[in-house]
């Protein structure tokens, strides 16, 4: 084989494996159109300063999306590949409906927006599955929410802006008893400050929700009967609160870096801790 030859036969070569890459890529492009991959990572170093144990708890929330023609498919996989949810987003008429499970609990919703009231209806799998109606409105600056609105134990809540000052609170009344939670959150030359009060009748069912009540923290281990005080100041990365539960102040001062946070947590009348924690989203 000449020179030329051998040239010339080396750049077919080069042209074919040029050629596959290209169908290979679109092929995988084509067969990855629609869907999406995203999530978040959280991991906490943990140490308590009085036994000196050193501890690492990691949590994964991976979210895989597919988007055809006709809907949407979502499913949430943690840490240990279990699928939590699982669910097909598609619209019939003028209804948005969700066919799958969600929040552990498998069903059917549907959901509408008349004049401005959103209204979804959640029905359970099997004959005894019960039937949800929550609802949703925006009056101005007012927003108005209530969830399983058709039982006596309805969650209600509303959230307004006034003059800067974000005010919101809940309301739900069980057979156990009352409760009533109240946050607001304004900022002062570059401090925000957040406050809520929680007056708790039945513990079991107290919701932090995304509101400034948040702060509070997870409140199952109130005492019925009791109140859960908080506050919270923030300038830039660093914040410092306190939170009253049960007799007891816990006081956490945090500092957020990038992905990282560090804080140093103390209760009253016990020991203290120390984490790191780090929040990858992707």
């Amino acid at each position: 084989m000449s020179k030329k030859q051998k040239e010339k036969f080396n750049i077919g070569i080069k042209m074919n494996k040029l050629l596959l890459a290209t169908a290979v890529a679109a092929i995988t492009a084509s067969a990855l159109a629609g869907i999406e991959i995203g999530g978040t990572y959280e991991g906490t170093a943990s140490a308590d300063t009085s036994a000196k144990d050193l501890a690492y708890a990691q949590e994964l929330d991976l979210v895989i999306t597919g988007t055809g023609t006709h809907g949407t498919v979502t499913a949430k996989l943690d840490e240990n590949a279990d699928i939590g949810d699982l669910y097909l987003d598609t619209s019939i008429a003028n209804f948005d409906v969700r066919l799958g499970k969600v929040n552990s609990i498998t069903g059917v919703e549907v959901s509408t927006t008349v004049a401005g009231i959103t209204v979804s209806v959640h029905k359970a799998v099997g004959t005894d599955g019960a039937i949800t109606v929550d609802t949703s409105t925006v009056v101005g600056a007012i927003t108005l929410s209530g969830e399983d609105v058709l039982e006596s134990d309805r969650l209600l809540s509303a959230g307004i802006n006034v003059a800067g000052i974000d005010v919101g609170g809940s309301y739900q009344n069980t057979t156990t008893g009352l409760n009533t939670i109240f946050d607001a959150g304004l900022e002062v030359q570059g401090i925000s400050i957040d406050v809520a009060h929680a007056s708790i009748g039945d513990a079991s069912v107290t919701k932090t929700g995304d509101s400034k009540h948040a702060l509070l923290g997870t409140m199952t281990s109130a005492t019925n009967g009791t109140t859960v005080k908080g506050a919270k100041a923030s300038l830039g990365d660093l914040s410092a609160k306190v939170v009253s539960l049960n007799s007891n102040n816990t006081y956490t001062l945090a500092l957020e870096r990038g992905i990282m946070t560090y804080s140093y947590e103390k209760v009253s009348g016990g020991a203290s801790t120390v984490k790191a924690g780090v929040t990858f989203t992707f």
